[in-house]
């Protein structure tokens, strides 16, 4: 019985293959011998006939020529290895990810002189090759990969969404990196090709035997279909075949991807696209698409999600195939009526770093290997065979001067690769994994914007405007990848020129465009808040009310005033005032970007380079010598911003409650009630109001807004000010047993003190003495007690319990949610006021840009909240970790034990903890299987470890599901 999804590719159908080779008959003597007949083997064997007699040659295939991943190819032959060109420079430096590109361009030129010495050209063209946008946020990534290659002197540019349109014809990408030189070829007929010129040759080629055993030694010997076989040099090209020979069974992954192919494309269906049929592309996801019309008129289109090769059956591939021709309508929609003819997947042999293995086996004498190729093997083997045969030949023959030369310097040219999980557990990693890539695929995820670089106005005309950094780019670790990785900054735009004020025949924001409704005589309702009895003012009308003055409230009022909108914001406190708050901003950028961060540092904020961290033992210490994070106290933070607001002219009101909202006959909001001090009732009219009014947001709960994924913390959250005392300009942050603690100076003799007890365990701190406060800190962290215990106290101790972690849904008909009122996370990472800004300059972007433009701005914010569940979901899940409320796993102390052995990975924790890079850039597969790893090591039971390993994958995929689905509540 076949195995599923092993059926003949399109091109074997259209060219059936010649008669098989006998299979070998007895034993055998070789110099060389070549286990594996598809493109690397025949392609090694090809270049071996130029430095050793052909008869002196022995190529041995298990099956047939042509039948695994060669046969089963699209024939794109396409520069890049190991991801993007921007993640090859940070991981192995310029001139070494130089090295890198470049060879994979060289391997682009070696298929096309194998192909073109081979008498019917194998139907090789030229082309180009776009890795195109599925997301805007993958755009900027896509961008800046353009910009790195052109550094490094290599031809590469990228194209705007209008750029890729015309080029591809698909509306479906919102631009592309371009390689202008690619190739393009029918895999099988080069294969085939390939097997005539050997055979011609005098080459050996047996069909139909199986290789069972080989033994390294001089010569090394085979048992290949029952009968021996001796040679001075073995390489094996067998890729995703390998492990059945006992071999790489713990360095690679075996897996399965897949491709459809249409009937013959009409011309007139081909211009209706747009597209020529010249080139291919792929896309910019994890497990992408990727596409090229054939030499006969067919288009090919493949990817969905791979397959472990072990866990592979009907109903997986079924479900692939249907979800291919669902995307390529989506992709071609004139092609719809195009019939499907073909469906087939090929087997290959990934690593987790994405880089082949080419070189000598390990305890295997005179045998090679080169496989493993991750998805570029047309290009790599045809490189390899070049690179590898003078190597061979000198290496089978004794008499040779030198058969040691050393091969060029490329990271793949190794013996091994790094380990992946094996057994039942592995496999159940692995493949949870895989399906944690495809859901982040199908999630998109977009990294969070530093784009918006453009500042409010400053009340200081010669004021710099500070430029930003941009946010870190992380390869995702997969198998099978494009040559692009992962998206990270959308360009969200901001109003160049001030938006006019609404009129009356304009909709609410979130409405539908239409009609306004009959004229009744009769003023809006207002909604949600009980009726309010004084005296009534005036009705007052503005573009947009906004709830809550703090800092998401006021940064929103800054650039929407900025931009020429009226708004009003009201506060029901008077401010400024203490407010739920870890008091901690990561990073310079957030406050450059709204144009106060020197306003602040003015103030005797002092920048804190220097993060110690404690968890338990093990002491890390972060040094951000231009990139300081801030502990303003948030009376002085939500002063500025809020007279940032009031300089760019928005209107603000504290002191004044918010009562209710004002809908329209149609129940459209369409302004807000408010009571001020002096009790006095307004109404205030609005097309947008907007809830800026924190975690237990009033105008969420009148505006009905669903909340999804909700928990509640396990930690409470106190905290107190102190002054008198200068302590260093650092935050020092120690999690010992079930306990938090964290100091951070808020000023020159200023610091504020922060515990978080387990809520169970808070009781114990239920009195609000300053001593016992301080008791409690320094049995947890006495260093932590000791920077404390002199400072005067100011104020009372501040406490928040069992306070609600939740994503809201964002906007509805006439009012839209930002900061805590929308999105909030544990306080134990300290990320809200960043969210807050963040989140914020989104909403911004998108109302400044489509205010006149009703049905863009409707679609613009579904956009602007689908980006961001999708940027904030990864912290949000890890903040439910750290947050919870016990102590440091056994698993998290193997995690950090794996961290601390590379450098770069402890880089990342920071920039996971300093909210510059998401959790699950850190928390990887590889990770987990090398924390497992570490504690069998150990002597725990290996058993116990791997259910433990195996519950936080399926934790992790529970919460994909649960995200996708927006659960009430999270898993």
């Amino acid at each position: 019985m076949s195995r599923p999804g092993s059926a003949p590719s399109g091109w074997q159908r259209d060219d059936p293959r010649a008669a098989r080779q006998p299979a070998l008959a007895g034993d055998e003597e070789a110099s060389v011998v070549v286990l594996g007949g598809g493109l690397a083997g025949l392609a090694l064997a090809y270049q071996l006939t130029n430095h050793l007699p052909a008869s002196d040659i022995l190529v041995l295939e298990a099956t047939e020529v042509g039948a695994g991943a060669s046969g089963h190819s699209t024939g794109i032959v396409g520069p890049g290895v190991g991801g993007p060109i921007t993640t090859l420079v940070k991981r192995y430096g310029r001139d070494r990810a130089r090295t890198m590109f470049a060879a994979t361009l060289d391997g682009i030129a070696a298929l096309r002189r194998l192909a073109g010495a081979l008498p019917d050209g194998c139907e090789l063209t030229d082309g180009f090759q776009l890795v195109a946008a599925s997301a805007p946020a993958h755009a900027g990534s896509l961008r800046r990969q353009a910009q790195t290659l052109g550094d490094l002197g290599f031809g590469a540019s990228y194209l705007d969404r209008d750029g890729t349109i015309e080029r591809l014809g698909s509306a479906r990408y919102h631009g592309a990196l371009c390689y202008p030189d690619v190739a393009l070829v029918n895999p099988w007929l080069l294969v085939q090709a390939l097997r005539t010129a050997l055979l011609t040759a005098g080459v050996r080629i047996a069909e139909n035997t199986p290789v069972t055993a080989i033994t390294g030694g001089d010569p090394v010997t085979l048992t290949a279909g029952g009968h021996r076989v001796r040679a001075r040099q073995v390489a094996l090209t067998t890729d995703g075949f390998t492990t059945g020979l006992g071999l790489f069974t713990r360095n690679v992954a075996v897996i399965r991807t897949h491709v459809l192919r249409t009937g013959p494309v009409p011309a007139e269906l081909l211009a209706r696209t747009g597209w020529d049929g010249r080139g291919a592309a792929i896309d910019s996801r994890s497990f992408f698409n990727y596409l090229r019309m054939t030499a006969r008129g067919r288009l090919l289109f493949g990817g969905g999600p791979a397959l472990l090769e072990p866990r592979v059956d009907e109903r997986g591939i079924a479900a692939v195939r249907d979800r291919l021709v669902r995307e390529l309508a989506a992709t071609f929609p004139a092609l719809a009526d195009v019939p499907v003819t073909d469906f087939w997947s090929g087997v290959t042999a990934s690593t987790f770093d994405r880089l082949p293995i080419v070189g000598p086996v390990p305890g295997r004498p005179g045998v090679w290997f080169a496989g493993a190729w991750c998805g570029h093997g047309l290009a790599l083997s045809a490189l390899t065979a070049e690179l590898l045969a003078p190597r061979l030949a000198d290496a089978s023959n004794p008499k040779a001067a030198d058969p040691t030369a050393p091969l060029p310097e490329l990271p793949w040219l190794r013996s091994t690769a790094g380990l992946m999980p094996t057994g039942r557990v592995g496999n159940l990693l692995l493949a949870g994994y895989l399906r944690g890539l495809d859901a982040a695929d199908k999630i998109a995820p977009a990294r969070r914007s530093s784009a918006l670089v453009t500042p409010v106005a400053a009340t200081d005309p010669t004021s710099a405007v500070e430029p930003t950094r941009p946010p870190v780019a992380v390869a995702t670790e997969l198998p099978v990848s494009a040559a692009s990785g992962p998206a990270t900054t959308p360009d969200l735009p901001v109003a160049a020129a001030p938006a006019p004020a609404a009129t009356a025949t304009v909709p609410p924001v979130g409405a539908a465009a239409e009609p306004p409704a009959p004229a009744t005589g009769l003023p809006p309702a207002a909604t949600g808040g009980s009726a309010v009895a004084g005296n009534r003012a005036a009705e007052q009308q503005v573009d947009v009310v906004i709830v809550g003055a703090r800092v998401a409230g006021s940064a929103l009022a800054a650039r929407l005033a900025a931009a020429g909108l009226s708004v009003a914001v009201f506060d029901r406190g008077d401010l400024p005032a203490p407010t739920l708050s870890t008091h901690i901003l990561h990073g310079t950028e957030d406050l450059r970007i709204e144009g106060v961060y020197d306003t602040v540092v003015g103030l005797g904020v002092p920048p804190l380079h220097d993060v110690w961290v404690r968890l338990d033992d093990v002491k890390l210490h972060f040094r951000h010598p231009d990139d300081p994070g801030l502990c303003p106290p948030r009376d002085v933070l939500d002063q500025v911003l809020l007279e940032r607001a009031v300089a760019a002219g928005a209107k603000t009101s504290t002191g004044t409650a918010v009562v209710g909202l004002r809908r329209g006959v149609d129940g459209v909001v369409r302004g807000v009630t408010v009571q001020r001090a002096d009790g006095s009732v307004q109404d205030v009219s609005a097309r947008l109001v907007v809830g800026a009014d924190g975690r237990n947001s009033s105008v969420a709960r009148w505006a009905g807004a669903r909340q999804y994924l909700t928990a509640r913390s396990e930690r409470a959250l106190l905290w107190r000010y102190f002054t008198g005392v200068r302590i260093p300009p650092a935050l020092l942050w120690h999690r010992i047993g079930a306990h938090i603690v964290s100091i951070l100076p808020t000023g020159p003799e200023d610091f504020v003190v922060i515990a978080q007890p387990p809520e169970r365990l808070q009781g114990e701190l239920a009195g609000r003495d300053v001593a016992g406060f301080l008791r409690h800190v320094e049995t947890v962290s006495p260093e932590v007690g000791h920077l404390a215990a002199s400072g005067e106290p100011v104020g009372n101790l501040n406490r928040v319990v069992r306070y609600p972690c939740f994503f809201r849904k964002p906007f509805g008909p006439g009012w839209a949610l930002v900061g805590d009122a929308g999105h909030a996370k544990d306080a134990t990472l300290g990320h809200g006021i960043n969210d807050a800004l963040r989140n914020a300059r989104g909403l911004a972007a998108v109302l400044t840009a489509h205010w006149e433009q009703p049905a863009a701005l409707s679609s613009g914010l579904a956009r602007w909240a689908r980006d961001r569940d999708r940027a904030e979901l990864p912290n949000y899940w890890y903040g439910q970790d750290i947050g919870r409320g016990g102590t440091v796993t056994a698993m998290e102390h193997a995690f950090l034990a794996g961290l601390r052995r590379n450098p770069r990975a402890v880089g990342r924790l920071d920039d996971v903890m300093g909210d510059r890079l998401d959790a699950d850039r850190l928390l990887t597969l590889p990770r987990l299987v090398g924390a497992v790893a570490h504690r069998v090591t150990g002597g725990e039971p290996a058993s116990a470890v791997g259910r433990e390993a195996v519950d936080l994958v399926q934790l992790a995929w529970a919460r994909r599901r649960a995200a996708t689905r927006h659960d009430p509540s999270a898993p």
